[in-house]
C-alpha cells in the first residue's frame, strides 16, 4: 500500500518539475492576453496552429473556435490528459502530442504560440528559423526573442509576434 502513495507522490512531483527542466514552470495565459496573441498573429480559418507547452488546453480550444488547425505540445503527463480532454469535441482539427518540443518538427505550421522561459525561448530560435516556411508567423507570450526583430507588438500584455522571413528586419515594427 505504501508503494501506491509513494508512485502518486512521485507522479506529482515528477509532473510539476520535468516541465520546468525543458520549458518552464506551467503558468496559465490570461484570457486578455490570448486575446490579444490570437489578434496579432492574425489567425486565419484552415491555418495550422502549434502551440508549445499547451498545458490545459485553453488556448488550443480560442484557436480552434477561430477555426483553426491545432496541434498541442504538453511533456507534463497530467496537463496533457487535461488538454486532450478539453479539445475532444474537435477532433479533426485537434492533435495534442505528450512529448518534448524539442525532439518534434514544426514543419507546417502556419502560427507558433508559446509561453516558456527566457532560455527556452532562446533555445528553440533555430529551431523554428530552421523548421518554419516563410511567412509563418511565431507568437512570443511576455519572451522577447534575441537577434529578432517583432513585426507586431502589445507592450501592455508583452507580446511579441516575428514573421519568418522578416524577423531580422529593421523596419516593421507596429504597436498596438
Amino acid at each position: 500500500m505504501w508503494w501506491m502513495l509513494a508512485a502518486l507522490i512521485g507522479g506529482g512531483c515528477l509532473s510539476v518539475l520535468l516541465p520546468a527542466f525543458v520549458g518552464g514552470a506551467w503558468s496559465p495565459t490570461k484570457a486578455a492576453v490570448m486575446h490579444s496573441m490570437l489578434e496579432l498573429a492574425r489567425l486565419q480559418p484552415g491555418e495550422t496552429l502549434w502551440d508549445l507547452g499547451a498545458g490545459d488546453g485553453r488556448f488550443l480550444v480560442a484557436a480552434l473556435e477561430r477555426g483553426a488547425k491545432v496541434v498541442g505540445v504538453e511533456i507534463d503527463p497530467i496537463r496533457w490528459f487535461i488538454c486532450r480532454l478539453r479539445c475532444r469535441r474537435f477532433k479533426d482539427r485537434a492533435q495534442v502530442i505528450r512529448g518534448n518540443m524539442f525532439h518534434l518538427s514544426l514543419e507546417g505550421a502556419d502560427v507558433v504560440t508559446f509561453y516558456l522561459s527566457q532560455a527556452a525561448a532562446d533555445r528553440l530560435r533555430d529551431k523554428l528559423e530552421r523548421e518554419l516556411k516563410d511567412g509563418a508567423r511565431v507568437v512570443s507570450n511576455r519572451r522577447p526573442i534575441p537577434g529578432w526583430r517583432p513585426s507586431r507588438i502589445d507592450a501592455k500584455n508583452q507580446v511579441y509576434v516575428y514573421v519568418i522571413g522578416e524577423h531580422h528586419l529593421e523596419e516593421g515594427l507596429e504597436g498596438v
